[in-house]
């Protein structure tokens, strides 16, 4: 169990954000920029920004929830009509049999608190300029290590923030709220 719940809305929001200011990128500098604004806000304020399950796959942490919609965006079908629901919200077109994605509306910013934004504000202009390789090692962490151990297995939320140097009174507050929120639902 990974430890918190996805926030669909916030994840919807939170991806359209970052590609409102970027323009456009590929699924992966996305992802990345999603993992680190997610890795640095539990580490300040005890909670992730989405709650999407975070998957090691092997160049990086991939979003679970958010990858399945960029998939339905881009072929068009989804075995899950969730994500065909929600699709429509991206275009996905190849650039040389890479993915990029572009926001087909803003992002709705009350959807968001002023530390997710500041925090995603972070992540993208301190991740933006990275290549994919840059990518790959600066979010092969000790939390993707730990997962990539076992295959699909989620990442877990206490290792991702252990990664980011996260104190242990944070660690014991993250656990908490993963907690709370898992018996919300």
């Amino acid at each position: 169990m990974q430890g918190f719940n996805v926030d669909k809305n916030k994840t919807l929001n939170a991806a359209l954000y970052v590609l409102n200011n970027l323009g456009e990128a590929d699924y992966h500098k996305t992802f990345k920029i999603l993992y680190f604004a997610d890795q640095n806000h539990l580490k300040s304020y005890g909670r992730p920004i989405t709650g999407d399950a975070y998957q090691a796959m092997n160049f990086g942490p991939v979003p679970s929830f958010l990858y399945d919609i960029f998939k339905a965006a881009e072929k068009g079908s989804h075995p899950f009509q969730e994500a065909m629901d929600m699709s429509g919200l991206f275009a996905v077109r190849r650039d040389a049999n890479v993915p990029i994605v572009t926001a087909k509306q803003p992002a709705d910013v009350d959807e968001l608190s002023d530390s997710e934004i500041k925090l995603l504000s972070a992540s993208i202009e301190e991740n933006e300029g990275l290549n994919f390789e840059q990518l790959v090692d600066k979010s092969h962490d000790d939390a993707w290590t730990e997962a990539a151990k076992k295959p699909d297995i989620e990442m877990s939320y206490i290792n991702i923030a252990k990664a980011a140097g996260t104190s242990d009174d944070m660690i014991i507050y993250i656990e908490l709220n993963a907690e709370n929120d898992q018996n919300i639902f």
